[in-house]
């Protein structure tokens, strides 16, 4: 098994487009989230009514403080896990040649879309809070520390958003857990009925967009660095997150904390950039500025799980990627868009680090469409960039996509998803190990264009000792697509966008007002899917996934 893993008390067992947890044998212990698929050792044996075993059989009651209303008596058993069944709860219930069962569909905060490889399960104690910002210390890097309750049975969603948890316990008020990375919201299943499905209604499973005072739920603390030429942040308000979430900076009342990219001394504000990098035309009030409260240290980035670069016009204003670089490594996520290449391709005042220096090959500019342009024909990246294997999440993207209805619109082909303005800056190739092709468009000369690549970090992580793979930490995305690209949807309609006004405009609002609401477009479903898979996990996109233990 690799560096990282321990045989734990959780096995985690993940197919292509889903995953069954089971209770294993051993201590419980730190594993590492950064486990690419070499973990070893477990798989879902068969609990005593056919769900997911794993190994291990429980009965009754034991601690726990939740749910009520079961009718299990004495202490849980579990082999050598000791497994602990909720309390007021009953576990491995006998049904013969049948399960009890939970089913249903997770959706993203605003409803709107079903979500993959969302995590759903039942915990065995009650929830404990989850630590803020990138893990450090013994939890650093490691996937168990978000699941720190343990889980009596658990599953994923698959490429429609639906699951099935097997082996549920029965009783009432039975808490069931959804969660991807450190979003999280905990739902109460007000009667499982014994050696039966029990089918959750439609569009009643969704992430959470806010965390209720007094409750269990969490979000990841989101840094958007805002720019001229993009609105990542409205995203965000697409997505379902609420408008009580978006603070400036540092600000501890919200969860998507919003920094003012560009050179503030930009004479190009509410006018075409002419490429110098330019803040967002109306920014938040009090929203501080990004290079010199954000990216000028590693500190400062470090109370932020994700951290999202908008365009800003221009190539990046004081990009500093050896602070990048060391929050990537200690497991930060970061998008880039467009012309934040600059982070790659830095000479001087600082460079860009030099294990940067084989992700892709780059050119500067805004060569691509531009605006009134019909849309690039988008193809989804179902194989690895090393070798011939299928890259997993690729072809999951591809089902996704066609689950939300973003492919073969627009006028493109029926496997392609449409992008407007998008622009040509990178080419992932054969050499560019360290990196993941996920959506490719043809160039003016018939080249294949990396609209959406991802790479792991550290990308000079080495193997496990058995030979598995890398142990990473943290993950970045680059991007040729913008959120604002499409004039037929309603991202065109943000007013704090130097993209779509000219000026200032009586109308124009800052975030998260001068957002505008409706649904998402087809690359803005492609930027979702990237902003829930860069919370979860990391698991090494070049190997399919197999058994991680917890």
């Amino acid at each position: 098994m690799s560096l990282k893993s321990r045989l734990g008390a959780v096995v985690v067992t993940a197919v292509v487009g889903a995953l069954t947890f089971a209770a294993g044998c051993g201590s419980p212990s730190r594993s590492s989230e950064f486990d690419g698929g070499a973990g070893g050792g477990g798989s879902s044996g068969g609990g005593s009514n056919g769900g997911s075993g794993g190994g291990f059989t429980s009965s009754g009651s034991s601690g726990g403080g939740f749910g009520t209303g079961g009718t299990a008596s004495g202490a849980s058993s579990g082999g050598d896990s000791g497994v602990t069944c909720p309390a007021g709860l009953q576990c491995n219930v006998v049904c013969g040649s049948s399960t009890t069962s939970i089913s249903g569909t997770v959706y993203d905060p605003a409803m709107l879309n079903p979500l993959y490889n969302v995590t759903v399960y039942v915990p065995q104690t009650p929830l404990q809070p989850l630590p803020s910002g990138v893990l450090t210390g013994t939890d650093a890097c490691s996937c168990a520390a978000l699941f720190k309750s343990g889980m009596v049975v658990g599953t994923t969603t698959d490429t429609k958003g639906q699951f099935t948890l097997k082996n549920v316990p029965v009783g009432s008020n039975v808490p069931l857990v959804l969660q991807v990375g450190k979003w999280r919201h905990v739902v109460t299943i007000p009667t499982v009925t014994q050696c039966m499905d029990n089918p959750q209604p439609d569009k009643s499973l969704a992430l959470n967009g806010t965390v209720a005072a007094g409750s269990d739920d969490n979000m990841p603390d989101i840094a958007v660095s805002t720019g001229h030429s993009d609105t990542l942040e409205c995203l965000m308000k697409r997505v379902g997150v609420a408008d009580t979430e978006f603070v400036p900076g540092t600000a501890t009342t919200g969860h998507v904390h919003l920094y003012d990219g560009g050179d503030p001394k930009s004479p190009y504000h509410g006018t075409n950039t002419n490429g110098h990098p330019t803040p967002e035309l109306v920014p938040m009030p009090g929203a501080p500025e990004s290079d010199t409260n954000l990216w000028d240290s590693q500190a400062h980035m470090m109370p932020y799980d994700i951290t999202l670069l908008s365009c800003e016009g221009g190539e990046t204003y004081n990009a500093n990627p050896p602070v990048l670089e060391q929050y990537l490594n200690a497991g930060g996520r970061v998008f880039l868009s467009h012309y934040h290449y600059k982070w790659f391709v830095q000479t001087t005042p600082v460079a860009t680090p030099a294990d940067w220096s084989s992700l892709a090959t780059w050119t500067p500019g805004a060569m691509g469409s531009g605006p009134g342009m019909p849309p690039a024909w988008g193809n989804v990246v179902q194989t690895l960039n090393v070798g011939t294997g299928p890259f997993p999440k690729g072809v999951a993207l591809a089902a996704w996509l066609q689950t939300v209805g973003a492919l073969g619109v627009g006028g493109v082909p029926s496997t392609d998803v449409p992008l407007y303005q998008q622009k040509f800056n990178a080419v992932v190739g054969p050499a560019d190990t360290a990196s993941q092709n996920w959506i490719t468009t043809p160039g003016p000369l018939s080249e294949s264009w990396s609209e959406f690549f991802s790479f792991d970090t550290p990308v000079t992580a080495m193997p496990g000792p058995d030979g598995g793979a890398p142990n990473y930490c943290g993950r970045a995305v680059f991007s040729g697509m913008h959120v604002t690209g499409d004039p037929t949807a309603a991202a065109s309609m943000d007013s704090p966008n130097g993209a779509t006004t000219s000026a200032t405009l009586p109308g124009d609002m800052p975030p998260p007002a001068g957002c505008a609401s409706g649904a998402l477009s087809p690359q803005e479903k492609v930027l979702e899917f990237m902003l829930f898979d860069l919370s979860s996990c990391v698991v090494s996109d070049k190997v399919p996934p197999t058994t991680t233990v917890y």
